[in-house]
């Protein structure tokens, strides 16, 4: 089983060649931009026995079938649930469209958020961030896929967070690592902005 919630969308990923002996999960919520209530499953081809629960969409293909026991198809909808709210899965449509119409690939804006790492790297270690520094950083880009949020680890790192905020920066914090995340809607004029107000803490 493969849980790709940090990998779908967000870095070129091809699992084909394994594709036929593995399970793959994710969703839209964070890198595909469809918000919560969009998920799937990737089960390898032939992979159909009897699921241990389904739930009454699981048996639409199966309706005019004789009544008496619990039906369910043998298509990729014997996993499906109850009722749901598809909002998710027309968001994760729009959104997908939206990258085509501009021309936006998974490997373009992940090359773009991971020159913006660098770029803002240079700059911290210039001094233009000014505390941050100090900070050992835990994730440097090298030469593998990796999240498009820098780690920062330092003993501040929850204040930076608040003062931070105050200021209007959105950043993410886990005990003493600041979290900054960098993006398609960034760019090197945000990166000049955000070490601005790091400099004035």
């Amino acid at each position: 089983m493969v849980d790709g919630y940090h990998g779908f969308r967000a870095i070129p990923t091809d699992l084909s060649a394994v594709a036929d002996r593995l399970f793959y999960v994710s969703g839209g919520y964070k890198y595909a931009m469809a918000g919560e209530g969009c998920a799937f499953l990737h089960a390898p081809a032939g992979f159909g026995p009897r699921p241990v629960l389904t739930g009454w969409y699981a048996e639409f293909g199966d309706l005019e079938g004789p009544p008496g026991g619990v039906g369910y198809v043998t298509d990729a909808g014997r996993f499906m649930g109850a009722t749901f709210d598809p909002s998710g899965l027309y968001r994760f449509v729009a959104a997908g469209a939206m990258m085509e119409t501009e021309g936006l690939t998974t490997a373009s804006v992940a090359a773009h958020a991971r020159a913006l790492q660098v770029s803002l790297l240079e700059k911290i270690a210039a001094g233009a961030a000014g505390a941050l520094r100090e900070a050992v950083v835990l994730n440097p880009p090298g030469n593998c896929p990796q999240a498009r949020f820098l780690a920062l680890r330092h003993p501040d790192a929850n204040a930076w967070k608040h003062a931070l905020a105050a200021k209007g920066v959105v950043v993410d914090v886990r005990d003493d690592v600041l979290r900054v995340g960098l993006s398609v809607y960034h760019d090197e004029a945000d990166i000049a902005a955000f070490c601005r107000v790091c400099a004035g803490l």
